[in-house]
């Protein structure tokens, strides 16, 4: 059976530090921004404020749900960011430590000799107002702009976590098309991606 096509955007497993990898820190989100979802990679815009990540951007970190005042002063603690939100106090939870550790459905062919390699951010995916998850995903590897490294590939050997459908089904090949992953953050903006090549 094929991989099935469900990315669930990018989740925090661990800190290559020994840190603890559930701490969040809080950026402004400018009224009116663009929809972002838990699990998005986000980024800072030139004021400083957190909006979606793109590929070929330094990367802030991973978006785990806001706060904000609706229109009717209620404050509002969600998983997602709703696009064109009015607020003039929200704020972002995001995780931000360089070095995290991070899982996540690649949209390329992997196999194990991909380990090392560099993959770029695949936002063609929208995420899901009623869950308030992600859908982002990687590219395939020989990533231009250098946003992540691979540091392992679910079911190789080198992760031996099962991966299951929303079936329950153990169904996620080795390698392939939507193969599971696991990347390290190459483009921090808090670290820089100069001194990053592809091996």
């Amino acid at each position: 059976m094929a991989n099935p096509d469900a990315p669930f955007g990018f989740k925090v497993v661990r800190s290559r530090t020994g840190n603890a990898s559930n701490q969040v820190n809080e950026y402004p989100i400018a009224s009116g921004a663009s929809a972002m979802f838990t699990g998005d990679i986000v980024k800072q815009d030139g004021s400083g404020t957190i909006v979606p990540g793109t590929a070929g951007a330094a990367i802030t970190g991973v978006f785990q749900g806001c706060r904000y005042t609706n229109s009717s002063g209620e404050k509002i603690y969600s998983k997602h960011w709703p696009a064109s939100t009015v607020a003039s106090d929200g704020i972002a939870f995001v995780a931000d430590d360089p070095s995290l550790v991070l899982e996540v459905q690649s949209d390329g062919s992997m196999t194990s000799a991909d380990i090392g390699q560099l993959v770029d951010l695949d936002t063609s995916q929208t995420g899901s107002t009623v869950t308030g998850m992600s859908k982002m995903q990687t590219s395939a590897t020989g990533g231009s702009e250098n946003q992540f490294r691979i540091y392992g590939i679910y079911g190789n050997g080198s992760l031996s976590k099962p991966c299951r459908n929303a079936a329950g089904n153990q169904d996620f090949l080795a390698t392939g098309t939507n193969a599971v992953i696991q990347v390290t953050i190459a483009n921090h903006v808090m670290s820089g991606a100069s001194g990053a090549v592809e091996v």
